[in-house]
Formats: C-alpha cells, structure tokens, sequence
C-alpha cells in the first residue's frame, strides 16, 4: 500500500504532448499579395555581370595555370628521355672507344714493332761490343755571360742610380 501511494505524487501528465489547435484568424483570410513582389519571389535571381566576369577570369587562369603545368611536365618527360637516350648512346661509344684503342696497341705493340724492325728492316738489338762509352774529365764548368748591349730600361735605371748616387 505504501508503494501505491507513492506514485500519486507525481504527475505524468505534464510530460505528454498537447495538441495545439490553431484557429484561423481574421488577418490571415483577408491577406492582401503584390504581384509585383511575388513576382520577384518566384524570379530565378539575376547574376550580377561583375561577378560573372571575375568568374570567367579566374576559370580562365585556372585553365592556364593548369595547361603550362600539364605542358612543363610533357616537356620535363621528353627532355629524361633525351637524357636517358644519350647516356646509352654515350655507353655504347665509350665501349666501341675501348674496343678501338685495343685493336691499336695489338697493332702498334712493342712486340709487334720489334718483328717488324727484325723481318722488313733488317734492324738488330745492339750488342754490348757495339756500345761506345765517352767520360767527361774536365769537370763542371761555369760560363759567364759577357756583359752585352743594355735595353732600354736598363739604360734609364742606371741613369737613375747614378744620378741619385751623385747627391
């Protein structure tokens, strides 16, 4: 019984959606529309031709920005490619260099001048009773130069001195 008093005391009903009813009131029935004004309701809004004009020029450098990037990167593309084709070529002519300068020194060789001193000239390698020893007893020498013709400068630098001498 305790339980079922306790509940009494609060009121749910306070909780619950009303209704509300609205009634028709005299100022909405006799409400008086402008054409004019709703006209201009129902109007699709004017763009204003400034705002179209700075539209246009903005869509139109973003078109330009966009196309000299597209056109830089095409350009970097073809110019790595130019690059690359050259390294090969550069590594295909540094090989071929290489094969060249061999077949040189197999023909111009040491061994291949001697055989052909030896057979078409007749040449021989010197012996030891072929070679003939000089000695210089006399020493080392010191030559003086003789004192020759002065230039000019020399000339004006003595006169110099010796004008500066004699004060």
């Amino acid at each position: 019984m305790a339980l079922s008093e306790r509940n009494t005391a609060y009121d749910f009903s306070l909780f619950e959606e009303e209704e509300v009813v609205l009634q028709d009131s005299d100022s909405q029935k006799n409400k008086v529309y402008d054409i004019r004004t709703e006209r201009m309701r129902r109007r699709k809004p004017r763009i204003n031709p400034l705002t179209a004009v700075v539209g246009l020029a903005v869509s139109g450098l973003i078109i330009v920005a966009l196309t000299s990037i597209i056109h830089g990167q095409a350009q970097l593309t073809e110019l790595n490619q130019q690059i690359s084709d050259a390294q090969v070529e550069l590594t295909q002519l540094q090989s071929y260099y290489t094969q060249m300068e061999m077949k040189v020194e197999n023909k111009l060789g040491p061994s291949v001048v001697e055989e052909y001193a030896k057979n078409v000239l007749g040449m021989e390698k010197t012996q030891s009773f072929q070679k003939e020893f000089i000695s210089l007893s006399e020493g080392d020498k010191a030559v003086v130069a003789s004192a020759g013709k002065k230039n000019i400068f020399e000339m004006i630098a003595d006169a110099i001195k010796s004008a500066w001498s004699d004060v």
